[in-house]
């Protein structure tokens, strides 16, 4: 089950938020649990066990954990902790990573004449990646005295189980979430502001960039016929596609969220006007930025096992090692790493904060164009045949097949895609400039803004209606 489909939002939706609100405050969480688990049961149910087993997990160790602590163990909560952490990445690195790993050793030990062995394909959980890093947030917390541990297995529950975030975040932080559990506000205001930032989720995936979808030329042809124009094309609508269809499900989960009495953190931040590389990293997927900083990054330069900038690549690699288990995605983190450690070397990684300059943002997007072949295709093949076309090795290309035989509301909702970005954009600019004023999206929507929000809300319905669904781009992480 999606967010974007109609058994959702015409049957799920409706029943979960009816019995959410008939409940009292005690039982919600139950409700939450409940509905979450049937959302997440609907994909695969034998995976649901998998699910609650992490959860138990996490929340038995959570209580080990703190008791140490508070009885001044250090030594033995450390160990509870580490038994903690490798069953999770135990359990992460099985189902993401064993056929991955299981392929490299075939291609070292097959020129060898060394007999091979085959795995069969290990299908991956969805949302894994996800509620297993918050899982590790949670006793990692508790630890480190951030965060108090619930005594409520349906508290925890419902923390990991969550269903506007569960498949692709934001990832939450137990520390930033756990009183909020215990007692949030529900208001009719609350609720309507959620409601508008769902609707505004909903129209950027289906009409965007499910709209943006056929018109991909990287996929299209399959790569290996790919001339120059169709490459560069191809990147341009990917890289639309991907923002807009990312972004619509983080605004999808925050608004519903929100129709719940929950804040989740911001996932992004207008990342296309990133004057660095450093910077759209703080845009992009803020939430997993934050994640790999505070459990990755920050250890290890704390504990001076690497160096700063030693500790920057080897956590962007596992950035791209986590987005896939490919070696297009091992590279793609590489490049992110070395190019944040060379903008730090020249003085040019720009923060949010920094003005804007149009030159500077140019370069990071040229730069940002350089390496993403390798996340959207994830596969290096493939992404080494759109670096031929790129370059124009295959030919220079026409784009006639695609131009005109798009039709006029694909073009449509491609400009849309593009206005939105330099209007959204306009505003993000001139607030960091420090001419304007912080701005946070709905804090009041009406009029003008209200019914154009209806309008295109209803006209995406109908388009839901006319086409299948297609799911998140983000699931296959």
């Amino acid at each position: 089950m999606i967010f974007a489909s109609n058994v959702f939002l015409f049957l799920f939706l409706p029943v979960f938020l009816l019995c959410y609100y008939l409940a009292r405050d005690h039982w919600r969480s139950y409700v939450i649990v409940l509905g979450s688990y049937l959302f997440y049961a609907w994909w695969r149910p034998d995976f649901l066990l998998l699910f609650v087993a992490i959860s138990y997990w996490n929340y038995w160790f959570g209580l080990r954990i703190k008791a140490r602590v508070d009885a001044g163990e250090k030594k033995i909560a450390f160990r509870l902790l580490t038994v903690g952490v490798i069953g999770n990445l135990a359990t992460l690195g099985y189902f993401k990573y064993a056929n991955f790993g299981a392929d490299v050793l075939v291609a070292v030990l097959e020129p060898l004449g060394i007999n091979t062995f085959t795995l069969e394909h290990i299908i991956l959980p969805l949302g894994i990646s996800f509620y297993v890093f918050q899982a590790l947030s949670y006793i990692v917390d508790i630890y480190r005295r951030n965060a108090e541990p619930t005594h409520r297995f349906v508290d925890f529950a419902a923390y990991i189980a969550l269903f506007p975030q569960l498949i692709a975040g934001p990832i939450l932080r137990y520390s930033l979430i756990d009183k909020q559990l215990k007692n949030r506000t529900h208001s009719l205001e609350l609720f309507s502001l959620g409601a508008c930032r769902f609707m505004l989720g909903f129209i950027k995936k289906v009409l965007i960039a499910d709209s943006l979808a056929p018109m991909n030329t990287l996929f299209i042809s399959g790569g290996g016929d790919l001339q120059m124009a169709d490459a560069w094309f191809g990147l341009f609508i990917s890289a639309l596609q991907l923002y807009f269809d990312f972004s619509g499900y983080s605004d999808m989960a925050i608004g519903l969220g929100m129709m719940m009495g929950f804040r989740f953190a911001e996932n992004f931040n207008q990342p296309y006007i990133a004057q660095s590389i450093t910077e759209f990293w703080q845009r992009w997927h803020m939430t997993l930025a934050d994640f790999l900083r505070d459990y990755v990054y920050m250890p290890l330069v704390r504990k001076r096992l690497v160096g700063m900038l030693v500790g920057l690549v080897i956590t962007m690699v596992l950035s791209g090692l986590w987005h896939g288990p490919s070696f297009a995605f091992i590279f793609w983190g590489l490049f992110f790493g070395i190019a944040m450690v060379i903008e730090r070397k020249l003085d040019i990684a720009t923060k949010v904060s920094t003005p804007y300059n149009f030159w500077r943002n140019a370069r990071c997007m040229f730069l940002l164009a350089s390496c993403m072949p390798l996340f959207f295709t994830g596969n290096l093949p493939h992404a080494l045949q759109v670096y031929q076309a790129l370059i124009g090795l295959n030919g220079i290309g026409s784009l006639d097949l695609y131009w005109f035989g798009t039709s006029a509301m694909t073009m449509t909702f491609t400009l849309i895609a593009l206005l939105w970005i330099v209007i959204a954009g306009g505003i993000n600019i001139r607030y960091y400039a420090g001419t304007g004023k912080d701005r946070y999206f709905m804090q009041h929507v009406g009029g003008f803004s209200a019914l154009l929000l209806w309008v295109g809300f209803l006209l995406t319905l109908t388009r839901l209606a006319a086409n299948s669904f297609s799911p998140f781009l983000y699931f296959q992480f």
